[in-house]
Parts: structure tokens; C-alpha cells; sequence
């Protein structure tokens, strides 16, 4: 095997374990380990599922705050990432991922879960820490359940 091939092999693997990493943190907050994700200042684009506010860069400590409270309102998420595709240009690469996240809430109105599909496109950079995402981007294909237990999750979330 040559050199190029050797670091693509461990490139992508560690890209892998980055999105695994994204989802394991979400599902377990295990804020410590989603941190760790993410550059300093990175840009969440959930436009398709939140169009307002637009996307802009953000302290990756707050982005981490702001999911700490919607996922303390929540009784159990589950994230599911998979077929990955890399494309990887030296210390740069974008990720593009299936998802499917399911989230669980007893609200009394409705349904008790929301499911999101749709496809993760992430922009990441190496650096001494490994790699880490600048950019995540969510577009959804569909949707299925109570999505009004999200705005229910940040509310408890909040209390």
C-alpha cells in the first residue's frame, strides 16, 4: 500500500468517528464529547427544519449550550448516520451522511416522537486535535410524528 492511500484509509475512518461522535454525544449528552466535535466557531445550518434564525458562525460553546437545552427536554433521542461519502482535500473534507434522528416526548397532545430524515452535509478541518466541523448542514427529506414536542422539549428544557 502506498503512503496516500495508507492517510486516506485513516482520514476517512477518523471522519467516521467524528459523525459518530456528533450522534453519540446528541443521544447520551455527553456535552463533553460534543464539544469535541466541533472547531471553535462553527456554522449550524438547520435552515430546512428551522429557517429562522439564517445560518450564521457561532461559538461552538454556545452551540453546545443551545443543545443542552432542547435535549434536556427531551425523554430519549436516538441519531442514526450512515453511508458516508468523503471528499477530502488535504486538510479540509466534506462529509455527506444519511440521517435519521428519532426524539421521544410525552406531551399528552399527540404523538410522542418526531423523526427527522434527510442527508448531513459537514465541512471539516484538521488540526493538532484531529479533525473537527466548521460547517453542518442539515437538509431534510421528511418528517414524520409531533414536531410540536421539539418546541416543548427547549421549553422544559428551560425550567
Amino acid at each position: 500500500m502506498n503512503d496516500e492511500l495508507v492517510q486516506r484509509l485513516i482520514d476517512e475512518s477518523d471522519l467516521r468517528d467524528l459523525i459518530h461522535r456528533y450522534a453519540f454525544g446528541l443521544d447520551h449528552e455527553d456535552w463533553d464529547l460534543w464539544r469535541t466535535v466541533f472547531a471553535d466557531v462553527v456554522t449550524m445550518d438547520m435552515s430546512d427544519y428551522q429557517p429562522e434564525p439564517p445560518p450564521r458562525p457561532a461559538p461552538a460553546d454556545r452551540v453546545v449550550a443551545n443543545a443542552r437545552v432542547l435535549f434536556a427536554g427531551l425523554e430519549r433521542s436516538q441519531h442514526f448516520i450512515g453511508s458516508h461519502r468523503y471528499a477530502i482535500d488535504g486538510n479540509r473534507a466534506t462529509i455527506t451522511a444519511h440521517m435519521r434522528a428519532e426524539h421521544w416526548l410525552h406531551t399528552g397532545q399527540g404523538s410522542d416522537r418526531y423523526t427527522m430524515f434527510g442527508t448531513y452535509t459537514d465541512d471539516a478541518i484538521r488540526t493538532v486535535d484531529g479533525w473537527k466541523l466548521e460547517r453542518v448542514r442539515l437538509r431534510l427529506l421528511r418528517e414524520e410524528g409531533n414536531r410540536s414536542l421539539m418546541r416543548e422539549a427547549v421549553r422544559r428544557g428551560r425550567s
